[in-house]
């Protein structure tokens, strides 16, 4: 989903298309991984000097609640961060667990299997979580 397609999103849900708003989604589009509040807030005073924390998370719970950016909480991490969700909806990441650096899988292990419990069938998924932990290539540990 490019920028015109996420504004038009916005606009068909009756969300105000602010200057802020519009600011911190593309920061977090352009990021190409998941950035923490604190990160989105000091790359937006670049051209906003005087956004708050309270602008930036308010504007990042509307954007997560509309569909257009995915709340991660990665282990080993003190805060979560926000990512875009483009054209798939929901990924899933490798974590280093020396550096925390993460890489984006690129497919979901439950998309093959039958997602509802045998104890409950009625249970119905809202949604999921996968992460692969280990060691990027530079963090190996020697032996």
């Amino acid at each position: 989903m490019n920028l015109h397609r996420a504004v038009q999103k916005l606009k068909e849900r009756g969300l105000k298309l602010t200057p802020q708003r519009l600011e911190i989604l593309k920061i977090v589009m352009e990021a190409g991984r998941p950035l923490t509040a604190r990160e989105v807030m000091e790359a937006a005073r670049a051209t906003h000097p005087h956004i708050s924390v309270d602008t930036v998370y308010r504007n990042l719970t509307v954007l997560t609640q509309c569909g257009l950016l995915n709340q991660v909480n990665l282990q080993n991490r003190e805060s979560a961060r926000f990512e875009y969700q483009g054209e798939d909806g929901h990924h899933h990441h490798f974590v280093c667990l020396e550096c925390g650096k993460s890489f984006c899988v690129e497919w979901c292990p439950t998309a093959t299997m039958h997602a509802v419990p045998a104890q409950d069938p009625g249970f119905r998924v809202l949604a999921h979580a996968f992460e692969v932990y280990g060691y990027c290539s530079r963090c190996q540990p020697s032996d």
